[in-house]
């Protein structure tokens, strides 16, 4: 993109942002902490050496579940800011602990400061711990219950447990709004395909975080809902330009900054309309510095997306990707595994530091916000020109809250279940009717005997069921996939015997709902162990779920079988 086009588009920005900015507020940000937490962050900082500065823009992934050799060494050597865990790092909830404690003992003594503990736990299919943690339903079904006083609950109370446990930065929530039902990484994990819709409930679970004192990360910048390609495998690519950007996708980013969100994540895609070339937002400066900081005012951390996923790795070094990030104003890199990349990704920064490439001014900003956020969320306190270790601190209404966690867990995931089709078949009277077909045993358990269960297709068995029930038989076939032939298939034969279907999924059910393979839907965008339940109990007749949510599930008009 030429000079003159580049210009012409930067003032086009500033005069479709400068309207929204002023309605919104964001000029007083809540992003803007308090005086004191910035100048210990400076403070901080300038007393620091090169290798500490580097490191601290570095949240790498640790070996497995308990203090070995190599975690030791990696943080001993590299002094990174923060730690990334993931489902192999997890063990029960004491070793998990455990693990933390020894991580922050160790870089605490040899690095001088604490680490972020970062961890994907956004609820339904993205969980990574499972022992000493509700395992909540996860967004979407947190969209279709739309309360959010529910997603704050939800929210303060994980972020709570998160911390006790000693995580103190969850990776969430997902701002993304998910209009495009072929999507295949971003799905139940947003909050629905309507913009405001997401922006109430993220801003309700960023404030949930925050009272619990857990670093709330809203992703992924600039939006990822819209695509059909997963940036873990290649760089999707958004061809529409800012004015449909700013309309839909911005929408929820600039609600959450003037709501105060600390930690915005970046999202690997790019935007050929609007850079004019195809460089992934996450090392483009005029996503990050013009659009995201200078435009919506952004002031706090930005952390990079895992920079050895494909769309970055299989384009550039990550060593070069990491540096074309903190350039174009990413904060803190982020990256899956703790091999040789946190030494190529050490070295490359270093080096354009020293080259120049990157300005020491440049390292110390992002310096400043991670320390400052550190001070602000107790991960560290500073008192007498000294670093130490933070507590959260909860007192008697915060433990007495999470004693509701179970029932909250209820409420959210049943409320949390939709229904497409014909209403007849989950009326409060069609028990009578009704018969399900599936192997989940806690879905057996919750349906205990209130109808027949199949564990697997049986043609004569339905057709029997059918001559008894006669007309208004319906058959529950949960499915745990999203193999739309498989339901077509039991759909056909269903057909043939005169028996309704009723395709209950506890799974991902876009790709089958768009491919047109039933007409009734019962879903709960979630399968975990209280969805599962919910959607056991609901097929029992326990209650009527929640029909005709404004959520786009791609169903073809006409279906043709």
């Amino acid at each position: 993109m030429g000079d003159y086009n580049r210009d012409s588009m930067v003032r086009y920005i500033l005069r479709f942002f400068y309207i929204i900015i002023v309605m919104c507020g964001v000029l007083t940000s809540a992003n803007c902490g308090p005086s004191h937490y910035e100048r210990d962050a400076s403070e901080i900082t300038a007393g620091m050496s090169l290798e500490q500065k580097l490191g601290a823009l570095m949240m790498i992934s640790v070996p497995g579940r308990g203090m070995g050799r190599e975690t030791a060494g990696l943080i001993e050597r590299y002094h990174p800011g923060g730690v990334i865990l993931f489902g192999f790092n997890i063990g029960s909830a004491p070793e998990t602990s455990q693990y933390i404690r020894d991580m922050q003992r160790t870089s605490f003594q040899t690095g001088g400061f604490p680490l972020f503990i970062s961890i994907d736990q956004e609820g339904g299919r993205v969980l990574r711990i499972v022992d000493g943690v509700t395992q909540f339903p996860g967004n979407m079904a947190a969209g279709i219950a739309g309360n959010p006083e529910l997603v704050h609950l939800w929210a303060r109370i994980l972020g709570m447990q998160l911390r006790l446990m000693g995580v103190n930065m969850n990776l969430a929530p997902v701002l993304d709004v998910n209009n495009n039902p072929e999507n295949p990484v971003i799905n139940t994990r947003s909050f629905g395909s309507d913009p405001a819709l997401v922006a109430t409930l993220g801003i309700a679970y960023i404030r949930g975080l925050r009272e619990a004192l857990c670093i709330a990360v809203g992703k992924h910048f600039p939006g990822h809902g819209d695509t059909s390609l997963d940036s873990h495998r290649t760089l999707p690519s958004i061809g529409y330009g800012l004015d449909r950007l700013g309309a839909l996708e911005l929408v929820p980013f600039l609600e959450a900054i003037r709501a105060g969100v600390d930690c915005i994540m970046t999202a690997h895609i790019a935007y050929p309309s609007i850079l004019g070339n195809d460089e992934p937002a996450t090392v483009s400066a005029f996503i990050l510095r013009d659009l995201l900081r200078k435009e919506m005012g952004f002031r706090g951390l930005v952390i990079t997306d895992d920079l050895e996923m494909n769309a970055i790795a299989g384009r550039m070094a990550v060593g070069e990707g990491a540096v074309r990030a903190v350039m174009a104003g990413a904060d803190t890199v982020l990256i899956s595994t703790h091999g040789v990349h946190v030494h190529e990704i050490f070295h490359a920064l270093r080096g354009a530091v020293q080259s120049g490439r990157i300005p020491i001014s440049r390292v110390d900003e992002s310096v400043r916000r991670i320390m400052e956020l550190k001070l602000r969320y107790r991960v560290m306190d500073y008192r007498d020109r000294m670093v130490r270790q933070g507590s959260p601190g909860y007192d008697a209404d915060d433990r007495a809250l999470l004693q509701r966690a179970d029932e909250l867990n209820r409420e959210i995931s049943r409320k949390g279940i939709l229904y497409h089709g014909d209403p007849r078949f989950v009326s409060a009277r069609g028990t009578a009717s009704r018969i399900a077909l599936t192997q989940n045993g806690i879905m057996v358990k919750a349906i205990g005997g209130a109808i027949p269960v199949l564990k697997g297709f049986d043609a004569a068995a339905l057709r029997s069921f059918r001559r008894d029930r006669g007309d208004g038989s319906v058959l529950f076939y949960h499915i745990e996939h999203e193999n739309a032939a498989s339901v077509r298939n039991v759909a056909e034969a269903c057909d043939r015997i005169g028996i309704g279907l009723v395709v209950v999924s506890s799974a991902n059910p876009f790709p089958v709902t768009r491919a047109g393979a039933a007409d009734n839907y019962l879903l709960s965008f979630s399968n975990t162990q209280e969805s599962v339940r919910q959607l056991g109990l609901c097929i029992r007749g326990d209650f009527v779920p929640r029909m005709g949510a404004p959520l786009q599930l791609g169903i073809p008009a006409n279906r043709d079988r």
